[in-house]
């Protein structure tokens, strides 16, 4: 029933109707750039330019049927199908606008997944012919099949076959660079806290990184609640109830 109403949400979206987006703050400091460009209750972003485009993209890779789990994450012989683990049209649409706002040179996505999120986050580095896009999937399988969605939308970005913390010093070096992180790989506190310390030694001044799935279980909750609130953190807040956002300061 749920995966229904996610479908007739995504299809009218694609038509041109868009949702609120509640936002639930943590730490909201007027001066923080968070702040300053999102309301306090709720934000109804902008349909993006990419929208029917990338729906028919994952509506053909979803066609494809499920694919292996990657075997890091210690499931053996399990599955996931595209929709399993796409991001939502709606909250691909808060994807492009935070690049189209903030503009960021580097943004760094680990997984890509089948790559609908970052087709999203691609529209937006399209839309402000900006920036590029380094995003890391240790599943081959999976990453081929994002290489093709990806290039559907724009040539800005270099896909990486391996996970975040093997590859990230030769793709990106250990200087600041990142201006936009999104984590969403493996959904525990002890592969995200690790992911959050690596992204931060690399984030420029201000950089915001973001989380999803943080109500995928309760001790991802719980690491997203201690994240919301580290001292480094300016900024803190849930987007519709399962994408965590926070501005480093």
């Amino acid at each position: 029933m749920g995966y229904t109403v996610n479908l007739l949400r995504d299809f009218l979206n694609l038509k041109g109707y868009t949702y609120q987006l509640s936002l639930d703050w943590t730490r909201r400091e007027p001066a923080s750039w968070l702040a300053q460009n999102l309301p306090a209750e709720s934000f109804k972003p902008r349909r993006t330019p990419h929208a029917r485009q990338i729906e028919r993209r994952a509506t053909r890779t979803e066609q494809l049927g499920a694919k292996p789990l990657w075997p890091g994450y210690g499931q053996a012989d399990a599955v996931r199908t595209p929709s399993a683990v796409r991001t939502s049209a709606k909250m691909g649409n808060f994807f492009t606008w935070l690049v189209t706002r903030r503009r960021p040179n580097v943004l760094v996505e680990f997984g890509t997944a089948f790559g609908t999120s970052g087709m999203y986050w691609l529209s937006g580095l399209e839309t402000t012919r900006s920036g590029k896009l380094f995003t890391f999937e240790p599943n081959r399988e999976w990453a081929a099949i994002a290489r093709e969605n990806l290039r559907s939308i724009s040539t800005r970005f270099e896909s990486i076959d391996g996970t975040f913390e093997d590859n990230v010093h030769a793709v990106l070096g250990d200087s600041p660079s990142i201006d936009i992180a999104f984590i969403d790989a493996i959904h525990t506190s002890e592969f995200v806290f690790s992911q959050f310390e690596l992204v931060v030694q690399r984030l420029n001044p201000g950089g915001l990184i973001l989380f999803d799935d943080v109500d995928f279980s309760e001790d991802m909750a719980d690491c997203w609640r201690r994240l919301a609130r580290d001292p480094r953190v300016l900024a803190s807040l849930t987007v519709a109830g399962h994408v965590g956002a926070v501005e480093i300061n």
